[in-house]
């Protein structure tokens, strides 16, 4: 039986149909160039493994490496060529193949292979195939009985059970602690030095930042502290969804928790989160302050606060002088102590500031603009305003030039004082404006008291005895200038 023409109808080749092999030419020449010339099987095993990668089949990698001579190249190419880095991933079945044609690898892929280790690390491998990593190596180094000598792998080999632990960067750091070795030493010692600019020597040095801040004294300012505040050093992975700013955060609010944190360290906080006291939905809060959790949000409203009077305090004293007002000069003293006293007795919960224009250029020409924190602006007038949200449920409003001072039980709705979302007020609406909602919503009910600062001790002692009519206990030879605390005594008493 006579069987038809077998006709086969083939696609003429087109030049798109070798790109991937051209560009893997390309990368294997341009790398040969830089480290020397090889073999041509040694190229032919590069270029065979690059069109591999390259093409997306990279399940099949495992199966390609064959010979000794492939080992070389997938090392080699783990540790030079970008795209081929980008195009695969470290496996525990790429591992293994790598001694399939033998069991022993030849020093040079090793060494290969533990270069793609510090340049990648954990940028190339999940956590269960790196971990799986670190043990291989550690166990081909001993193949290689590489116990004295000073070549880098023998370095490799004397701290692998450092180098390639399963905490890795951070058993770095507590090896150069417990030897009492700086860290550049430390890094020298084990035959690092040519990583400068890898993954693993870069999580050293974060783990390093780390263990700094845990010892050295706290609220210090350290050199640490310049570093830790970089882009690059606050956005490194560090653990799950955290980040390394966070893991620094945690240290700095946690070790300052129960003293008054230092402007160094409250300094580099609010470089890298920000103001906690923002709208929730903000992108500051949302990446930092939420992770952070309440308590160290809390405890950095209450320092906060602190920073805000001080601020507060600046701009009134500054305004007294820029007016040559010798009242409010004269009154500045006795409204600082009675502020200062308040927050020293840890009534005050919370704190905003809103300051003028003037008001807020002058503090960017005095203190770091990353490093303030946040605050409304006044518009129409020429007074700056402190609002502290006190126990009890009540609230104070003070501000500098003839601004009176105002405590209420209850905020009226429309006065958005504690709205973060609103960032600009007028300056009526916090002055006399305010007075006039709180009757308006609440009418005369007893809970607003407005007054003026004047007469000397008369204003102070109107405040306290408000503030005491809604049970809120104030040792008030804290709230007196000293010199002036007898003459009070003897007007109103003590209680």
């Amino acid at each position: 039986m006579k069987l038809p023409d077998l006709t086969i109808k083939l696609p003429e080749w087109q030049e798109a149909d070798f790109r991937l092999v051209r560009e893997a030419e390309k990368e294997v020449q341009s790398i040969g160039r830089n480290a020397g010339r090889g073999s041509d099987r040694f190229k032919d095993a590069c270029r065979k493994l690059l069109v591999v990668a390259m093409h997306g089949d990279v399940d099949s990698l495992p199966d390609r490496i064959t010979n000794r001579v492939d080992v070389r190249a997938f090392t080699f190419l783990l540790s030079t060529s970008e795209k081929f880095v980008n195009s695969v991933s470290v496996t525990r079945q790429l591992l293994d193949a790598l001694v399939t044609p033998c069991a022993t690898m030849s020093k040079l892929a090793l060494m290969q292979l533990i270069r793609a280790y510090f340049v990648k690390y954990d940028t190339i491998a999940e956590v269960g195939v790196l971990k799986y990593w670190k043990s291989f190596i550690q166990e081909q180094l001993s193949f290689l009985g590489l116990n004295s000598g000073t070549s880098d792998l023998s370095s490799y080999a004397n701290y692998s059970s450092v180098l390639f632990s399963p905490a890795g960067p951070e058993d770095v750091v507590a090896f150069a602690k417990s030897e009492s070795l700086d860290f550049d030493s430390a890094l020298k010692l084990m035959g690092l030095t040519g990583f400068s600019n890898s993954r693993f020597l870069t999580l050293c040095r974060y783990q390093y930042y780390l263990e700094t801040l845990r010892t050295i004294p706290v609220g210090s300012e350290h050199q640490v502290l310049f570093e830790i505040v970089k882009r690059d050093v606050i956005n490194s992975p560090f653990s799950g969804d955290r980040l390394l700013g966070h893991a620094l955060l945690e240290v700095l609010i946690d070790r300052s928790e129960g003293q008054l944190i230092s402007q160094a360290w409250q300094g580099v906080i609010l470089s890298i989160a920000g103001d906690p006291r923002v709208p929730k939905s903000s992108s500051n809060y949302q990446q930092w302050w939420t992770l952070l959790g309440e308590k160290r949000i809390s405890l950095m409203r209450g320092w906060l606060s602190r920073f805000d009077l001080s601020l507060f305090l600046r701009v009134l004293e500054q305004s007294a002088k820029d007016d040559r007002n010798t009242d409010m000069e004269r009154m500045f003293g006795p409204r600082k102590i009675f502020l200062e006293g308040l927050l020293d007795q840890r009534v005050v919960l919370e704190s905003r500031l809103f300051l003028t224009r003037s008001a807020a250029t002058y503090l960017v020409q005095n203190y770091k603009e990353d490093e303030l924190p946040s605050f409304a602006l006044v518009k129409g007038g020429q007074a700056s305003v402190i609002y502290l949200r006190l126990e009890n449920g009540l609230h104070l409003v003070e501000g500098t030039h003839s601004f009176s001072i105002r405590i209420m039980n209850k905020l009226p709705k429309r006065s958005n004082l504690d709205d973060y979302a609103v960032s600009v007020f007028h300056s009526r609406d916090l002055g006399a404006g305010l007075g006039e909602s709180y009757i308006r919503e609440f009418q005369r009910d007893g809970g607003l008291l407005e007054t003026t600062h004047y007469p000397e001790l008369t204003w102070q002692h109107k405040v306290i005895d408000h503030l005491s009519n809604f049970r809120l206990k104030l040792d008030i030879g804290r709230l007196i200038p000293p010199s002036q605390y007898r003459e009070y005594k003897s007007k109103f008493g003590a209680y």
